[in-house]
């Protein structure tokens, strides 16, 4: 049995992953490591607005749902995510054992198991229970 989620990104995703990781202090430009300056809220706010932007240009995605057992959910989930606001990349992904070009299950070396991941879904493949 697989599970399902949504991947992909939206700007409110992108928004708190650059609050995340944008920095609240600069280099003060002095050549031979200057001090680190603070920036006002205003200048932090611009740099995560700048930082949220880059994010939603790029082709970074994110698992946005909690998984769902039947892929007519993930659905439901990625229609309403376009409604509410910007995203882009959505996609259904499915988690199940990871196959090579040959359709072979891919074997971990270690614990000699198939390993299992995400995998784009599309209807046309699915398998009838």
């Amino acid at each position: 049995m697989s599970t399902f989620a949504v991947f992909g990104m939206t700007a409110d995703v992108a928004l708190a992953e650059a609050r995340k990781i944008t920095k609240t202090t600069k280099a003060s430009g002095k050549v031979g490591g200057g001090v680190a300056l603070e920036l006002t809220l205003a200048e932090w706010n611009e740099a995560v607005s700048e930082c949220a932007a880059k994010i939603m240009a790029g082709e970074k995605v994110k698992q946005l749902s909690q998984m769902f057992d039947a892929p007519q959910y993930a659905q439901q989930f990625m229609d309403l995510a376009r409604k509410t606001g910007k995203c882009r990349g959505l996609r259904i992904r499915a988690k199940c054992e990871l196959t090579d070009a040959k359709g072979k299950p891919v074997i971990n070396k270690k614990t000699k198991a198939p390993k299992v991941g995400w995998v784009d879904y599309s209807p046309n493949h699915s398998h009838a229970a």
